[in-house]
């Protein structure tokens, strides 16, 4: 069947060029050349769509036959080119160098919210909510409304966030641990990471302290590389163990607090299950009794 189109949807198709074509083989067997094959004439269509259908056949037949004429590769098939993943010579971008996923980064929009960026970005991957990126921003400030006072966000305000988000924070420590943080990348969990703002982002790693600040962590590349994602800079980028280790203990030295949180899914749960659950869980990176004071240094979040 053919479709007729209007003369602004033509593109006249470019006349093929057919040469000598010099074969691989040619100085040592004696063969110099192999010429192209007949081709089969084409009748000339009246409409402009079929002119082309029969330039292409023409192409085809042209091409198709010569490149099997001289052994290589049809030209009617494409060739195969590798993935960047299996180029073992691809050097692995340090902190602040590009990780896939950074589209995926969304960034704090106050100087304080990156604890409710951080609880959107682990619901919409592990929750129930389903969070559309047109309403990313709305949601940020209504859990910064509920769960804070607006000058951060305490790990237990956090768990609070993540479980009506819908998911769960399962488990925590007060430090950067390796195996827990693997163990739980190896179930597809994430984690909530509280570090220092200055030793994630790659433009103010060498500024001395910066302020206690909330990241995630949500996978780990075949080098062994954890890919952070910073809401303070909507970006993502790559630290090793020790990289995040020292970020962590600067958090606990320099803002009373700090350590990881590991996110996953919750079915079969209510919010209020996992909120009780969550902030239990979270004591463990510096909350104070009562359910984590906002008066903290380590509350207070900047970008």
């Amino acid at each position: 069947m053919r479709i007729p189109l209007s003369p602004n949807q033509v593109r006249t198709l470019e006349q093929p060029r057919v040469g000598v074509v010099t074969t691989p083989g040619a100085a040592s067997s004696g063969t110099g050349t192999a010429t192209a094959p007949e081709v089969t004439p084409v009748e000339a269509p009246s409409d402009a769509y079929g002119a082309q259908e029969a330039q292409l056949s023409e192409w085809v037949q042209r091409f198709g036959a010569l490149a099997s004429a001289v052994g290589t590769a049809s030209a009617t098939q494409p060739q195969q080119v590798a993935c960047v993943s299996d180029l073992s010579s691809m050097k692995v971008p340090q902190l602040g160098g590009p990780s896939d996923g950074a589209a995926s980064v969304l960034q704090q929009t106050k100087d304080s919210n990156c604890g409710s960026a951080v609880a959107v970005m682990l619901g919409k991957d592990k929750g129930t909510t389903g969070v559309k990126p047109s309403t990313e921003t709305e949601t940020m400030d209504a859990l910064e409304s509920r769960f804070t006072n607006g000058d951060g966000t305490t790990p237990h305000e956090l768990s609070n966030m993540i479980a009506h988000e819908g998911a769960a924070v399962t488990q925590a420590s007060g430090s950067f641990d390796k195996k827990l943080m693997d163990d739980a990348l190896a179930r597809d969990g994430k984690a909530a990471v509280l570090v220092d703002s200055n030793k994630v982002d790659p433009n103010a790693k060498d500024a001395g302290k910066g302020r206690a600040h909330w990241v995630t962590v949500d996978g780990k590349d075949a080098q062994g590389n954890y890919k952070v994602k910073d809401p303070g800079t909507g970006k993502s980028v790559t630290m090793d163990a020790g990289a995040l280790e020292d970020a962590v203990g600067t958090a606990w030295s320099e803002h009373n607090g700090g350590g990881m949180l590991v996110v996953e899914k919750a079915e079969g749960t209510t919010e209020a299950e996992r909120a009780q659950r969550g902030g239990e869980i979270a004591t463990a990176l510096g909350n104070s009794d009562g359910g984590g004071s906002r008066k903290g240094a380590f509350a207070r979040e900047s970008s």
